[in-house]
């Protein structure tokens, strides 16, 4: 028992000695921006000032978004918690909690609206109701009705059906319309706004992924990054070289084989025999002697 009371308090003090070096740092920040702003950029030592407060600053940012993820995990935990059963899951990379509250739903039909608790995160709203309480491990807990997805939905306010008392909020979605109402006007006002924000940002961030993912993409018909590496042009370069040299190299050959005609001996017979018909010259000059004369 003393050891564990002792570890306990080892663990508080390292928590405090934590939440007091994060404080000081924070106020470390401050205190050297100011120090900067009043420095003279001609003073040799505002360089450094601004490295590193630009140094602290990013620290202290990391450690503002690591507390607001852990807060937000904590929230997702507490919200799983208060679900019954394990086949709805909240704990999901990359959503965000916003708040939860009590609305009333107004059915389609014109019956009583009844009251939904409804949790509402940074892509979905999710509706439940509560479990009886007479359930003796889950009379505390919430049962899921309902997850609607926020990627397709529009919300839009509803006026003159409330008498000046509360508000009226129209959900539409892909498959389903749902009509919140509260007796609280500032209260249905927060919802209004917080739904409209959280929409607006899910559709901002598909719309950016959807431009990188076109920027990204290559042409049809380039070639891909893989196959126009130095090494494989250069590899190509030398076969295309020297495939021309040797289509050159049978160019010269058939034309010496065709243009020469040897004037004597057996070659000339042969050159002669392998003449066509058609290409044979129109009269046979003399045969050359040891001796010419010249008649005048």
């Amino acid at each position: 028992m003393a050891l564990y009371s002792f570890s306990k308090r080892k663990r508080l003090s390292n928590l405090l000695c934590c939440v007091l070096f994060i404080c000081c740092f924070f106020r470390y920040k401050h205190f050297l921006r100011d120090l900067t702003e009043n420095t003279s950029p001609d003073n040799p030592e505002f360089q450094q000032l601004s490295k590193t407060v630009k140094a602290v600053s990013e620290v202290t940012q990391r450690i503002q978004d690591n507390a607001r993820s852990h807060e937000n995990h904590l929230q997702l935990r507490r919200v799983q918690k208060q679900l019954k059963g394990r086949k709805t899951r909240i704990l999901t990379p990359g959503r965000r909690y916003i708040r939860e509250g009590w609305l009333k739903t107004v059915p389609p039909k014109g019956t009583e609206a009844k009251p939904k608790m409804f949790y509402l995160f940074s892509d979905i709203l999710l509706q439940a109701k509560p479990c009886s309480p007479i359930h003796p491990f889950n009379g505390d807990k919430f049962a899921c009705q309902q997850i609607y997805p926020l990627k397709e939905c529009t919300v839009d306010k509803v006026f003159g059906h409330t008498k000046s008392q509360g508000g009226l909020i129209s959900l539409t979605f892909a498959r389903a319309k749902l009509l919140l109402m509260s007796d609280d006007q500032g209260d249905i006002n927060d919802w209004y706004r917080s739904l409209c924000l959280a929409i607006g940002q899910l559709k901002s961030k598909n719309t950016v992924v959807h431009r990188r993912d076109e920027l990204r993409r290559k042409p049809i018909r380039s070639e891909p990054d893989s196959q126009n590496t130095p090494e494989l042009q250069q590899t190509r370069g030398i076969k295309r070289t020297m495939m021309l040299d040797e289509e050159v190299r049978e160019h010269r050959e058939n034309t010496d084989s065709s243009s020469s005609i040897p004037s004597t001996g057996e070659s000339g017979y042969s050159a002669t025999k392998r003449l066509k018909p058609n290409q044979a010259p129109a009269a046979r000059p003399q045969e050359s002697s040891g001796s010419s004369c010249v008649i005048l």
